[in-house]
């Protein structure tokens, strides 16, 4: 996928794609940002949060999977990384943790929103919305109120990275591999074999390793069956609950350690397996949208507000009756 600096240079130094041009969009000049939408007007804009993933790995582990994996994408077709959200919705059972910092579902909403907005006033009319947390419910609302309320003209799509390899997750614990030689033992949830596995491949140098080994066994406390409630990803279309769908319980009583599963299971080669697949795929469809949609092309998405029937009719009569003379009492 070519030299990439780390993410940890990328703020200072100019990060480029494999034709030479600047990945991310706060790295732009005006000029560079005008002649990028007339080649390319695809823009990537990762969603992730700050929240606890245990003793072992970063609590920015959710950004840092999600632009990593969008980076390469870039490298690979030319699109545009914009700056990422750090901070995200949660559901219920997150709050309370050290390290987590939860915004309000309908705060993140009308943000999201905003900067939807904006991208596509500086020519992007293709908005991925990159999500790498366990928002993927909130989000589609964004994409909805940015056509419907602010009024975008644009083509926006509301995807998850783990979207992009669900066959691969689905594998866990059925022996099978998802590479020669390579498989995945437990279901992918929060902080788990999974995510610190894709954590441990992407960046190496944050997850301490002495203690994955050490304190990476916690297990799972589950309200509800296994059978019945889906798992991060919501990779198994046969249960009837997706994880959001379910109070659950609260990570601060029941996972201080913050985070589910078997991490110590993770490991780099694992991480590898996925991320290339998810790289994989996504590029394969980025070159897809490009030839369906050149620049400036956006098939159409919105509704014209003078269409809408509140506005009508168009034409009006005067009024029934005009009185010239001052009021008296009428008979």
């Amino acid at each position: 996928m070519g030299d990439l600096k780390p993410l940890s240079e990328r703020w200072g130094k100019p990060v480029l794609n494999k034709y030479g041009g600047k990945i991310y969009l706060d790295q732009m000049t005006m000029k560079e940002l005008e002649e990028r939408v007339k080649e390319n007007d695809i823009v990537f804009l990762p969603v992730a949060s700050t929240e606890a993933h245990g003793p072992f790995a970063p609590l920015g582990e959710d950004a840092i999977i999600g632009v990593s994996i969008a980076e390469k994408v870039a490298y690979e077709t030319g699109v545009t990384v914009a700056p990422p959200i750090f901070y995200g919705s949660h559901p219920s059972h997150h709050y309370g943790m050290r390290g987590t910092i939860p915004v309000r579902a309908t705060t993140l909403i009308e943000y999201v929103a905003d900067i939807i907005k904006w991208l596509s006033n500086a020519g992007f009319k293709k908005i991925i919305v990159w999500n790498s947390h366990g928002q993927e419910y909130v989000l589609p609302i964004a994409k909805d109120l940015a056509i419907i309320e602010r009024g975008v003209h644009a083509l926006i799509m509301v995807t998850s990275w783990w979207s992009w390899v669900q066959d691969l997750l689905r594998k866990a614990g059925s022996g099978e591999e998802i590479a020669p030689g390579v498989r995945l033992e437990t279901v992918f949830i929060h902080g788990d074999e999974v995510e610190t596995s894709v954590t441990w491949y992407v960046a190496p140098d944050l997850i301490d390793e002495e203690t994955l080994r050490k304190e990476g066994d916690w297990g799972v406390y589950r309200v509800l069956p296994g059978k019945y409630v889906n798992a991060a990803g919501n990779v198994f279309p046969d249960k009837p609950f997706n994880w959001y769908d379910v109070s659950h319980a609260p990570e601060f009583y029941y996972y201080s350690q913050g985070f589910v599963g078997w991490a110590k299971l993770a490991s780099p080669e694992k991480g590898r397996v996925i991320v290339e697949k998810a790289v994989e795929r996504v590029v394969e469809f980025v070159e897809w949208l490009k030839k369906a949609y050149p620049p400036g092309k956006v098939p159409r998405t919105w509704l014209d507000d003078k269409d809408l029937y509140y506005h009508k009719p168009e034409e009006h009569v005067e009024p029934y009756e005009r009185v010239r003379e001052p009021f008296t009492r009428e008979r």
